[in-house]
C-alpha cells in the first residue's frame, strides 16, 4: 500500500506539511520532497511521475513521492519522543532489536551443526545484554533496520 502525504500525515495524527518538514529535518527528503540518499531504492517511498497539460505552458512533467506501509512504519518510529523512553522504568521496558534482514538462511554452529530455514529474520541486539534480555522475556519489540546502530553493523561486518 502507498501513502499520500496527507494520508500517512492522517495515520501519524499530525499535518501533511508539518510530516514533510519533519522528513526533511531527518535527512529522509530532499528540499524538493524526493527521497534523500540511502532513502531511495529501499521501499520506503516511491516516487511516481507524470505529465499534465499547463495552460500556457503545454505538457509539464511532474512527480509525487508516496509513502509505502514500510516507510509509514518507519516514519512512525522515528517521530516516536525519544523522551517517553527515558521517563519509563527500565526494568519494564521490552528488550529491543533491529530487524537486519529476512529471507532463506543457513545458520552454523558448533552445537547444533548446520540447520536452514525457508524464512527467517536477523536481529540484532546492541549488546548480549539485550539479547539475553530478549531471550528471558520472550519477547523483542522490532526496530526497522534504517535505524541499525552502526556499531553493531560494523560488529557484524568484521565478525565482532
Amino acid at each position: 500500500m502507498e501513502y499520500t502525504f496527507d494520508q500517512a500525515a492522517a495515520l501519524l495524527d499530525t499535518g501533511r506539511n508539518k510530516l514533510a518538514r519533519e522528513l526533511r529535518r531527518l535527512n529522509m527528503l530532499d528540499q524538493h520532497n524526493m527521497p534523500a540518499g540511502r532513502f531511495r531504492g529501499q521501499g520506503i517511498f516511491v516516487v511516481k511521475t507524470g505529465t499534465y497539460k499547463h495552460p500556457t505552458r503545454g505538457e509539464t512533467p511532474y512527480t509525487k513521492t508516496l509513502i509505502t506501509a514500510r516507510g509509514l512504519e518507519l516514519i512512525r518510529y522515528r517521530l516516536t519522543p525519544k523522551e517517553e523512553a527515558t521517563m519509563t522504568n527500565p526494568s519494564d521496558q521490552q528488550p529491543t532489536g533491529r530487524v537486519h534482514d529476512l529471507g532463506e538462511m543457513t545458520v552454523i554452529n558448533e552445537e547444533h551443526g548446520r540447520c536452514h530455514h525457508r524464512v527467517a529474520m536477523v536481529v540484532v541486539f546492541d549488546s548480549p545484554e539485550q539479547a539475553q534480555a530478549c531471550v528471558k522475556a520472550g519477547t523483542v519489540r522490532l526496530i526497522p533496520s534504517m535505524d541499525l546502530n552502526p556499531d553493531a553493523t560494523e560488529g557484524m561486518r568484521h565478525g565482532g
